[in-house]
């Protein structure tokens, strides 16, 4: 795991210290710095295990001047991280970028917002080293070829079945009330997926609705990353229904509390207050959460800080623009303002 992101003028930060822990939430408003902050670790992910550039299958950076703060300008920008106890350091300047390859270090695994939505055909994996893809496009691939390997014993909700497959299946009837079916491959590269939706008729994916295509790879990634690794996830409540994205925070802190850690860019109040009620019900220990508000000063600097939650799930320090949309209108129905 990544025990902590440091980030010393990259775009809009001057330089922030992010601890991390399991389950770690990246909130604020737009453009406040929480994009910046998940692309700073896929640039040093890149760097430290395949090649030094600011563009890559995940990235499109451009070139030094487009990522050293405007504002503070220093000669260099620099990111470091700690993963399990060793620090690895990625140094960029105007003509180099500076980062030694180690061998002990353990990439990311990453959705993007970007990641594919319903298809009626989906690519097979073509690399041994990537069964994610750019944007999530091999994992219904992967899904098929794994559906019978046994997945941890702890990730297993129920003693059922110890498949991937089944748990699968399990968590997306839990989230949307819904299965999806692998059978039907056509020779080549692609392969298609039917869903059933309440236990009827399967149909294909542009026939149900949309959420159930931007959930599903979140599922299989979850289920299938080895205990001890990290899981970038942008928006993971793209598409989905308020309890859907109350019942995937469930599933999120489910595997944050077997030794998965996650990473969260979201804008969902029902995915934040989702972890809150995990914390409630003992579902997980508020001491595997951190919530990092983003947030820009006069001067256009992001500056996060840590929200503070009790055992109970109640937040201890409230900054205005946390997930309190909701009740500011509310209190202008009600006359309250």
């Amino acid at each position: 795991m990544i025990q902590k992101l440091i980030i010393d003028n990259f775009k809009c930060f001057d330089k922030v210290e992010i601890p991390l822990k399991n389950i770690n939430i990246f909130c604020g408003t737009n453009s406040s710095g929480k994009s910046s902050a998940i692309q700073s670790l896929l640039l040093i992910d890149n760097c430290l295990s395949e090649e030094n550039s600011l563009n890559s299958k995940w990235l499109n950076l451009g070139y030094f001047e487009e990522i050293r703060n405007f504002i503070i300008r220093r000669e260099n920008v620099n990111i470091e991280v700690e993963q399990n106890d060793s620090k690895y350091n990625l140094c960029i300047d105007e003509f180099d970028i500076h980062c030694e390859k180690k061998e002990n270090y353990k990439t990311l695994n990453y959705i993007s917002a970007n990641r594919v939505g319903p298809k009626d055909f989906y690519h097979k994996i073509t690399s041994t080293k990537n069964f994610i893809g750019e944007n999530a496009e091999f994992l219904i691939d992967y899904l098929y070829r794994n559906a019978s390997k046994t997945i941890d014993d702890d990730r297993m909700y129920d003693k059922q079945s110890n498949t991937l497959g089944y748990h699968v299946n399990l968590w997306l009837k839990k989230i949307l009330n819904a299965n999806i079916n692998l059978d039907n491959i056509i020779s080549g590269n692609i392969i298609t997926a039917n869903y059933n939706y309440k236990d009827n008729k399967a149909v294909r994916p542009y026939h149900i609705g949309a959420g159930i295509s931007y959930v599903i790879g979140i599922i299989i990634l979850c289920l299938s990353t080895p205990k001890d690794e990290t899981i970038v996830l942008e928006n993971p409540e793209i598409h989905l229904h308020p309890k859907a994205q109350s019942e995937l925070a469930a599933f999120l802190c489910f595997i944050a509390s077997k030794g998965i850690q996650l990473i969260i860019e979201t804008h969902s109040d029902h995915i934040f207050n989702g972890v809150r009620k995990c914390i409630n019900r003992k579902e997980i220990s508020k001491d595997l959460v951190e919530i990092h508000f983003f947030e820009l000063d006069e001067n256009n600097i992001s500056n996060n800080y840590a929200i503070c939650l009790n055992e109970e799930g109640r937040i201890l320090d409230m900054k205005k623009g946390l997930f309190d949309q909701f009740d500011n209108d509310l209190d202008e129905l009600l006359n309250l303002t």
